[in-house]
Formats: C-alpha cells, sequence, structure tokens
C-alpha cells in the first residue's frame, strides 16, 4: 500500500514547465509536505498557489554551494521532525559533440549533477539512519538506461556516474532502511538548463548541424517525448511506494528503451541507433 503523507525536498524547481515544479505540485496535491529548491526563489514560479491539501515550502539552494545544504536538511528535520524522501532532480544540461564541448564545460556538468547531487545525498543520510528509514530518488534519464545518442555524451556521462554511486549506495544503505532509486525518464519536454557550446574545434567542427539532428531524431525517430505532468505521475508514484525499486523509467517509451539492451556487445544497439539517426542527418 502506498504511503502517506510524506516530507519531501524536491530539488530543482524554478521552471513552470519542468519536472520539478510539476512533481512539487502533484505531491503536494496527494496531501504531502513538500520543500522545493531552487537557486533563487525570486526568479522562479510561485510553487505555493494553488496548492494542496498537502503544503509547499520554498528555499534556496544551489548544488554548487554545499554550505548551505546541512543548514536546509536541519530546518526541514526540526519542523517537520523527519525528512522522508529526497528527490534529487537539479540538473545542468549539455548539448554538443565529444570533440564540440569544451572540457571545462562538461567538467561544470559533472559539478553540478554528480558531485552536487551527492554533497545533498550525504547530508540526507545521517537523519534518515535515525529514523529508522527513508528514500534518496535521484531523476536520471531513460539514455542511460539505453545507449547514449548523439550531442549528449557529458550530461549523459554525469548522469550514468551518478547511477553507478547510488547503486552502490543502494546496498551501503539498505540495512539502515533506506531505499535508493535512479528515476530514467524520457525523453521530457522541459526547459532543464542546458549550455550550448559554441566551440570550434582546431580541426574544424565536424558536425555543425549536430544539435539539429538530435532534437530532429527526438521528434520524429526517437522514443515519443513526454510532458512533465506525465513524468510527475510516475514520480510521485515512487514516492509514495513501500518498496521502491533500485531503478525505474517514466512510462512506456523509457521502458522500451531501457529494456532494448540484449546485447552484451552492443553492436546491435549502435547499429539500429545509427540507421535511426542516418535519415534524421540527410
Amino acid at each position: 500500500m502506498p504511503r502517506g503523507p510524506l516530507t519531501v525536498l524536491v530539488t530543482g524547481t524554478s521552471s513552470p514547465t519542468g519536472i520539478g515544479a510539476a512533481t512539487v505540485h502533484r505531491l503536494a496535491a496527494d496531501g504531502h509536505t513538500v520543500y522545493a529548491t531552487m537557486r533563487d526563489p525570486s526568479a522562479g514560479v510561485d510553487l505555493t498557489a494553488g496548492t494542496g491539501p498537502g503544503r509547499v515550502e520554498v528555499r534556496a539552494l544551489d548544488l554548487l554551494k554545499p554550505e548551505g545544504m546541512a543548514p536546509l536538511i536541519a530546518e526541514i528535520v526540526e519542523k517537520e521532525g523527519r525528512l522522508d524522501t529526497l528527490v534529487n532532480n537539479a540538473g545542468y544540461g549539455v548539448i554538443g559533440g565529444v570533440e564540440q564541448v569544451q572540457i571545462e564545460t562538461a567538467r561544470r556538468s559533472f559539478e553540478t549533477n554528480v558531485w552536487g547531487t551527492m554533497a545533498l545525498v550525504q547530508e540526507a543520510l545521517p537523519p534518515m539512519r535515525r529514523q529508522g528509514g527513508g528514500h534518496v530518488l535521484v531523476v536520471s534519464s531513460c539514455f542511460v538506461a539505453g545507449l547514449p545518442v548523439i550531442g549528449m555524451g557529458y550530461y549523459l556521462a554525469a548522469k550514468a556516474a551518478l547511477e553507478a554511486i547510488l547503486y552502490s549506495l543502494a546496498a551501503e544503505a539498505a540495512p539502515h532502511g533506506i531505499k535508493v532509486t535512479s528515476f530514467q525518464p524520457g525523453p521530457v519536454m522541459t526547459e532543464l538548463e542546458r549550455v550550448w557550446p559554441d566551440r570550434e574545434p582546431p580541426g574544424g567542427d565536424p558536425r555543425p548541424s549536430l544539435s539539429d539532428e538530435l532534437y530532429g531524431w527526438v521528434a520524429n525517430a526517437g522514443p515519443a517525448p513526454q510532458q512533465p505532468a506525465e513524468v510527475a505521475d510516475a514520480l510521485a508514484a515512487l514516492v509514495a511506494a513501500d518498496d521502491p525499486p533500485p531503478a525505474a523509467q517514466s512510462g512506456d517509451a523509457s521502458r522500451a528503451y531501457a529494456a532494448a539492451l540484449r546485447d552484451p556487445s552492443r553492436r546491435g544497439e549502435l547499429a539500429a541507433l545509427l540507421d535511426q539517426l542516418d535519415p534524421v542527418a540527410r
């Protein structure tokens, strides 16, 4: 049976059309108390309007400023008595080819998506252990479960690194009653903050139309894109689940992409992906 009501911390909620905001509204509608974070609350959407029967509290949090994490966790535990679930949704996307993206830009993506996320997870784990359980949930991508596509190598590499860490954490935290889930939605039509590199490689740009090819594939040949509200429904079900799995997808498209892994050599997967991308490239 689903649990509830819960105290949930959700990061990355500033975009009115993003997964984070949609998830906050859905969780509040389910009766949960939700702490929604964003780097600058004054510049984000008003998440407290029209919510209920649960409650939404908006707080400032920047994953690149870890000094703000412990005070926030302490405030939640003091006011609510516990922190049941941490939904790590904040993300920093880099679109561009492996040769086109500057390494410093890719490094910033890892700083947010991996190290910033895990710093917050480390702060949330002690109170979860003390209360006898909890749920750490990280929003990843269906393209991590499958074969990464063009133009997203560095972004998906960060998400894949994060998932590898989380699977270790799932085994380490299980004796304390803490569940860990990598949530693999997608593709999703959102306004995730993305960096579009304009680097000209020393040997010339090998594929100037790469970003257009990527979005053309997503729109026409790849898995059908989902709306944030659909993803939020799946995410809310995971939050409420008694026994959430280590990995979960957001719908039929993302499940089909994850289930496509059948060949350990991945030769067949790569051939199929290139067959899909070729008409788009032409």
